[in-house]
């Protein structure tokens, strides 16, 4: 990565990035458009946006070519909603490290591919990098709205798998712990804002047990620190103190989505 800090007079993103990286303004734009850049700590793909003196520009340089993805499992596609069956260990949309292989990008050149209009995808939910299971994009503004609406009414229901490697004393529970961000963990904490989380026991796994859980809040890492807490991390979640293991044995395998007066129902079928 590459970065600036812009001194010149307020101007159009692609002009500023042209004189502040050394390119021509139309290579300027191919990195806009791919979204390389990030201006102030947030990828930005539009050119026109105006830049002034003390702005950061951050460019992600040309990584190592890399083989392709496989396509993404498309697992629903209608009324304006698409949804896949993310893999684990792939982040959902870009970041300041990683601007391609993401989920989002992924599934946008994956549409790009097929013939017809390309329709533009819209973030409405997300899911962690080590997580796998539904992820939720919009492909119009109208679908957007009612997810994002939806999302931060807490209509839409979420069911989740998780493998821990002790069983618990309970056959079902609820926690209820607030939570804060801290350095990229979820902590618990009195004083950040309300999380719940509802869980029963699928069946046994060894001396632990595979766990159905349903968060009726989204906040960052909230299953793997509920969990945690009540001293059943996820196997493979390091983070918080669970097992080693090849990945987090987390997935994300039902999204129910509120549309009319009925719901849709998306799932995943989970991979362990």
């Amino acid at each position: 990565m590459s970065d600036s800090i812009y001194s010149g007079q307020p101007d159009r993103l692609d002009r500023a990035v042209a004189a502040s990286a050394g390119v021509s303004r139309a290579a300027a734009r191919r990195l806009i458009a791919a979204g390389s850049l990030f201006l102030n700590g947030q990828r930005c793909k539009v050119a026109s946006r105006m830049v002034r003196s003390g702005d950061r520009l951050r460019v992600a340089t040309a990584q190592p070519e890399r083989p392709a993805l496989p396509p993404l499992p498309i697992i629903h596609e209608a009324d304006g909603v698409i949804a896949i069956d993310k893999p684990a260990g792939m982040p959902s949309t870009p970041t300041q490290q990683s601007a391609d292989g993401t989920a989002l990008t992924v599934l946008e050149g994956q549409l790009a591919a097929r013939p017809g209009p390309t329709p533009r995808l819209w973030v409405v939910h997300r899911l962690d990098a080590a997580t796998s299971g539904v992820l939720v994009f919009a492909t119009t503004r109208a679908a957007a709205a009612q997810l994002s609406e939806a999302f931060r009414q807490q209509r839409v229901h979420k069911r989740y798998l998780a493998v821990i490697a002790t069983l618990p004393a309970a056959a079902a529970g609820e926690i209820d712990l607030a939570l804060r961000r801290a350095a990229g963990r979820a902590l618990i904490d009195p004083a950040g804002k309300p999380a719940q989380t509802s869980w029963r026991m699928r069946e046994r796994r060894g001396a632990g047990a595979l766990l159905e859980v349903a968060p009726r809040s989204g906040r960052m890492h909230q299953i793997r620190a509920h969990l945690a807490a009540i001293g059943h991390p996820i196997v493979g979640d390091r983070l918080y103190g669970g097992l080693a293991a090849p990945r987090l044995m987390l997935h994300a395998t039902a999204v129910m989505l509120p549309f009319g007066d009925g719901e849709v129902t998306i799932e995943a079928a989970a991979p362990f």
